[in-house]
């Protein structure tokens, strides 16, 4: 990742699911080493976001001011990465060791945003 300096992070999340919604403003609401921002994935354009809405919806999705875009787990450990309460758990979560444990455990949040999704708009 880019030096701290200067570098803002947006957290793309679905806008229609209650829990990625609370999930968002926890993370609004946690001390932070770098501005990490949310947005709803469903603003992207107006935003002015090169990623579609639909690829956004996909996968948690990061973009950095410095063009860099995570994806899934990398998406996950990056906005931890961003929060000075959790980089610890970000940079222990990235070693080889853990990696699985973590894709694994976003894996879990993710589908369950996806229920929680399909629950409300069914």
């Amino acid at each position: 990742m880019a030096d701290d300096q200067d570098l803002t992070l947006t957290v793309w999340f679905d806008g229609q699911c209650g829990l990625c919604t609370r999930i968002a403003a926890w993370i609004e609401r946690q001390p932070k080493f770098v501005p990490v921002h949310c947005a709803p994935a469903q603003s992207a354009g107006d935003a002015g976001c090169p990623i579609s809405p639909q690829a956004l919806l996909d996968k948690l999705t990061v973009t950095a001011s410095d063009g860099a875009v995570y994806h899934g787990t990398n998406a996950w450990l990056t906005v931890l990465w961003g929060l000075r309460n959790y980089r610890g758990w970000s940079l222990w979560l990235s070693r080889d060791a853990w990696r699985p444990w973590a894709e694994h455990l976003f894996a879990i949040v993710t589908g369950l945003a996806k229920r929680t999704r399909r629950a409300t708009t069914a």
